[in-house]
């Protein structure tokens, strides 16, 4: 299956997207208020002609592409183009302050790539052996694994646990809109027969996180410019031998940010900032972190770039997305007929495969045109982000109507906008909300079949030991962040 899938990669449109899309994600992620979700978004309307393989392998390219861009800004300008990026902006903008931007690109540059090498391999070794256990599970099971994902979602997911719940929320409800999954009756629909197939997850999601964006930049008050760069030239050198006296960080953050990944909700932020802290914690010059120790830009690239495999392991073994931006990719696999889980393997083996080994090769392409790009980064950073808003909310108008050449979707995605718009001013996570939208429906189909199997009597939730197990990382995890808080609020007090 390996070779199989090789051989289908070795195709002249798999070439170009993948060039395509590491360029791209380079590009936007070093422009500060764009990003990966807002890119894959919009760009999922343009692979609806394309074959599978060049198609995920084009959004893939820009999520990989997008999350080391965001270190280009943080490091030239100290703003950084993703929110992970801020902890690389610690000792990178210090080091281009002092004439070494080109060497704290390039160590950015490198980790980043060993970082998602590291997370892919982790990724091929660990989906499909737990996409098989999956296949053990029931809808009782299946029903607890979508609990345990959501209360993970709210529980440590950063910020407010309430604001987390309250938008997981509003997200399930929303997928209550249309048939009944076992009675077949229209629910919420309010008479409108398009609204009986649901709130389509694409237009939903271009109207979260592309529409709202532009609101916010039309509505959200004038926004200083961002300050000149202040950075002396970008060119430079780092050896092997200098990523090699760096091995134990770069191996650790690839690690924490792998596994973190793994556990749905979370994001690159937190193992970013974890890594950081890893690596100051065990130097022996600790003093120089934050003045441009070259270990405190390895660390945060390393860590946030194995998320992005680490986030696909329950994307594609479970169908539960690790984060906004693997929810987004989610529903472009379902719109090329890969529907994630543990029946992926199965029937789409080949594609699934093809899609592993592409991502550990999209890191020549990443390498290659990211050094091609330093000295053209300088330009690119300046571009404001309300030049380019226009043209984003004309692309998602589109890209709404595209879905199923239906004026419903166009207003489906002006309305999560407006909504996401709102929420946001308001401080809400945006995320929790479409993890909840995605995996409310399932969780409701297993919930009530659960309990048709078994008489209505929720015994069943507790008769096997994949079923206590679930229950009780559950609770564990609970707990846990509730000692958390609890210790925090003794530390404040």
């Amino acid at each position: 299956m390996l070779l199989d899938a090789f051989y289908a990669l070795l195709d002249v449109w798999v070439l170009i997207a993948a060039v395509v899309g590491v360029i791209a994600g380079i590009v936007i992620g070093a422009i500060p208020g764009l990003g990966p979700t807002m890119a894959i978004a919009l760009l999922i309307p343009v692979t609806f002609t394309m074959s599978p393989i060049p198609a995920l392998i084009l959004l893939l390219g820009v999520y990989q592409g997008a999350i080391f861009g965001g270190s280009i800004s943080a490091i030239l300008l100290n703003v950084p183009g993703t929110p992970s990026s801020a902890a690389t902006a610690l000792d990178g903008h210090a080091m281009a302050r002092r004439g070494k931007a080109g060497e704290a690109l390039r160590i950015a540059l490198y980790a980043s790539v060993f970082g998602n090498v590291f997370s892919c391999l982790v990724l091929m070794l660990l989906a499909q052996p737990l996409a098989s256990l999956a296949l053990d599970f029931g809808p009782a099971q299946m029903a607890e694994l979508m609990l345990f994902a959501l209360a993970i979602i709210v529980l440590f997911g950063g910020g407010s646990i309430l604001d987390s719940a309250l938008m997981t929320l509003v997200g399930i409800t929303a997928g209550i809109v249309g048939l009944d999954p076992i009675e077949g009756l229209p629910r919420f629909t309010f008479g409108s027969f398009a609204a009986e197939d649901g709130l389509q997850l694409i237009p939903v999601l271009i109207g979260l996180f592309a529409m709202s964006e532009v609101l916010q930049q039309a509505f959200g008050g004038h926004r200083q410019s961002r300050p000149p760069a202040e950075v002396g030239s970008v060119s430079g050198h780092v050896g092997i031998l200098a990523m090699w006296r760096m091995r134990v960080t770069l191996l650790v953050s690839s690690l924490i940010g792998t596994f973190v990944g793994i556990l749905p909700g979370i994001g690159s932020t937190v193992p970013a900032f974890v890594s950081y802290g890893f690596a100051r914690s065990r130097s022996r010059h600790k003093e120089t972190f934050g003045q441009g120790e070259p270990e405190g830009v390895a660390a945060p690239e390393a860590a946030n770039n194995a998320v992005t495999g680490g986030a696909l392991v329950p994307m594609l073994s479970l169908g539960i997305p690790g984060d906004a931006v693997t929810a987004v990719i989610l529903g472009a696999f379902m719109l090329q007929g890969l529907t994630p889980g543990p029946f992926l393997f199965q029937h789409h083996g080949v594609e699934v495969y093809a899609i592993f080994e592409a991502l550990i090769l999209l890191s020549i392409p990443c390498v290659l045109f990211g050094l091609m790009m330093f000295k053209g980064a300088v330009h690119v950073i300046k571009l404001q982000p309300r030049h380019l808003f226009p043209a984003i909310a004309i692309l998602a108008i589109f890209g709404a109507f595209s879905v199923n050449n239906s004026l419903f979707d166009v207003g489906v995605m002006l309305g999560a906008g407006v909504i996401g718009f709102l929420f946001r001013r308001c401080g809400f996570p945006l995320p929790p909300l479409l993890i909840g939208l995605i995996l409310g429906p399932p969780l409701e189909e297993s919930l009530r079949q659960a309990l048709l199997t078994s008489g209505g009597s929720v015994d069943i939730f507790l008769d096997s030991p994949i079923a206590l197990g679930l229950l009780g990382v559950t609770a564990l995890c609970a707990l846990g962040a509730s000692l958390q808080r609890l210790r925090h609020r003794r530390q404040g007090n």
